[in-house]
């Protein structure tokens, strides 16, 4: 049982905390299939890695058993089996090494582990993604499933990606795109075939450190209006670098269960590991423009216009829209409360009951009144 792998350097500051978002989305999705009891629940990895660095530090492969093993005893109590999807595929090399590892490594892991056999079926695969994402898509689209996108670049950004997965019902991915590429090369044929924008009059009017931001909004153009899907970004800094993570679902929990993750990790802006907005030198006053508002002070300023105008009367109202704004209910909880004690709105209960809980799963609906 030897054989870690051997990724050719260690992972970076960067890369760890992508694995790690990887890893904390996994276990918060995990369990509420789990507890459904659904049949069949899909886990897909298509640029997986050997399942270690070359210091010993879990790749994503293994970050998945791991979410797996913590949800054991309720995988067992539920039948429902879990089906891995793990791809590696070096294509400019005959020696498919890392493949080999991670099909080993993992295999060790299910060795020490051996309840696993009775709910767990992993596939390994040595196939270029670009083909193997449409073979694998039929099993996407029928059962529960969670993909995971770890390109080194921006290919699988592409319209024909995006739109595939948003005809799923059940599917959250998360994609992690080389952003900066864009920045440098968008302009290029190859770049403007994977996400046609006008890269002049960008560089013009937006700053560099939003590239990851800007590549999103300009992929939900492709988004039929009549969609149900949300995608979020998350951009991360590498030396001069940004890359960046989106995360795509069509339901409010998923939502809600990212948004809760991303703002764990930067209590500042919750979208990226860095200061990206400068909210921190926001918060000193500026003598000549005054104070410029922090995003989650523009966030609540906004909400409150809305709320004394009626265009949000209700709890949910104000949950959707602070999900749709890339922010986490307690930001409208507290300025909620604070407009309540300030005699501005009433409502009946003690609390707003702006949460998911409250809202979609109980459907516990209070009008907010001005």
């Amino acid at each position: 049982m030897a054989s870690k792998d051997l990724h050719e350097k260690a992972f970076d500051y960067g890369t760890i905390e992508k694995l790690e978002i990887f890893e904390d989305y996994t276990q918060a999705w995990l369990p509420t299939f789990v507890k459904l009891k659904e049949k069949e629940i899909h886990i897909f990895d298509f640029f997986a890695g050997p399942g270690f660095d070359e210091n010993g530090i879990k790749g994503s492969p293994i970050r998945i058993l791991d979410k797996i093993k913590e949800q054991l005893g309720n995988i067992l109590q539920s039948h429902s089996k879990i089906i891995l999807h793990f791809n590696e595929f070096e294509p400019n090399k005959k020696a498919q090494d890392k493949f080999n590892n991670l099909v080993q490594n993992c295999n060790n892991y299910l060795a020490l582990n051996p309840k696993f056999k009775y709910f767990l079926q992993l596939n390994y695969y040595n196939k270029d993604t670009s083909e193997l994402f449409f073979h694998l898509l039929p099993l996407i689209e029928k059962h529960p499933s969670l993909v995971f996108l770890d390109q080194n670049g921006v290919k699988f950004i592409s319209k024909k990606y995006i739109e595939a997965l948003e005809k799923t019902e059940r599917t959250d991915f998360l994609f992690f795109v080389s952003s900066s590429y864009f920045w440098r090369l968008g302009e290029t044929e190859e770049f403007q075939k994977v996400l046609p924008i006008d890269l002049k009059n960008l560089k013009k009017e937006e700053r560099y450190v939003d590239i990851h931001r800007l590549i999103i909004y300009e992929m939900k153009k492709h988004i039929p209006q009549s969609s149900k899907l949300k995608l979020f970004p998350f951009s991360i800094k590498k030396g001069a670098n940004i890359f960046g993570i989106l995360f795509g679902a069509k339901h409010y929990r998923a939502v809600d269960k990212f948004l809760e993750i991303a703002w764990k990790r930067n209590e500042i802006n919750g979208e990226a590991d860095f200061d990206i907005d400068e909210d921190r030198v926001k918060i000193q006053l500026d003598l000549f423009e005054g104070k410029k508002k922090t995003k989650i002070e523009k966030f609540k300023e906004d909400l409150e216009s809305l709320v004394r105008q009626k265009a949000l009367v209700t709890n949910k109202d104000i949950l959707v829209f602070t999900y749709e704004n890339g922010h986490i209910p307690r930001h409208a909880v507290d300025k909620i409360k604070e407009l309540k004690k300030s005699n501005i709105i009433f409502y009946p209960e003690s609390s707003p009951l702006i949460n998911y809980e409250q809202v979609f799963k109980n459907k516990r609906l209070i009008n907010i009144v001005n």
